[in-house]
């Protein structure tokens, strides 16, 4: 495969319009705004909070394992770091957004006969396995030649989720989006660590994406 093809096949899974749902995603944003928890002025701290304690120790370390055990063919590792995944996710909203979007990955994607990402479609088919979106992304980009530059994928998604949702509650403005990107894609140094060593911790968001599962006025699902 091509640098093209790749660069191409990176920015098709990232762009909003391949369809997995990131747009109804704000990952507990909403709530954060409704509930005016963090002051506008300190919005792109509360980004980076995101990006270092969840994205960076978890989703990342998510994708990164799931990936070399995609590579393996080791579709016994590959669905425990899935449970791993989903049961990690505190709230119901997360869980549930994080196994929907996986689970459209896998059936906008294409797999080779006999591959390991046509046996883990055929499961997440069955209920056999979660699909969460950072164990699919890892099986959708060994497929696509895309390999670590998935990790590059996930965090701009996950960057977007909740800087979309900013831009579309009328929080912030589409250059102050791009500022936001721009000072966190600045930051991002990735560094795989051990399973055991996985962590997330923001419990702001946590108990505000709890307050958003029952609150009756809500765009987003998360």
């Amino acid at each position: 495969m091509s640098e093209k093809e790749k660069l191409l096949n990176l920015i098709r899974v990232s762009d909003t319009f391949f369809p997995i749902g990131s747009f109804a995603v704000s990952q507990g944003m909403e709530q954060v705004i409704n509930e005016n928890l963090v002051p506008k002025a300190k919005l792109g701290k509360a980004i980076n909070v995101y990006l270092e304690k969840i994205w960076k120790n978890f989703d990342l370390q998510i994708f990164s394992h799931a990936l070399k055990a995609t590579k393996a063919a080791d579709i016994d590792t590959l669905s425990k770091i899935d449970e791993i995944c989903y049961s990690a996710k505190i709230t119901e909203e997360n869980r549930t957004a994080m196994t929907r979007m996986g689970h459209n990955m896998i059936s906008a994607s294409e797999f080779k006969q006999s591959s390991t990402g046509a046996t883990y479609k055929n499961l997440i088919k069955q209920d056999k396995v979660r699909g969460t979106y950072p164990v699919v992304l890892a099986v959708v980009s060994h497929e696509l030649g895309l390999n670590d530059l998935g990790a590059i994928s996930l965090i701009y998604v996950n960057l977007m989720e909740v800087i979309a949702s900013l831009v579309r509650m009328g929080h912030i403005d589409y250059i102050e989006a791009q500022r936001f990107l721009e000072e966190n894609i600045k930051s991002i140094n990735i560094v795989t660590a051990e399973i055991c060593d996985f962590n997330q911790s923001f419990p702001m968001i946590d108990i505000a994406s709890m307050r958003h599962e029952i609150s009756p006025n809500r765009m987003f699902i998360s």
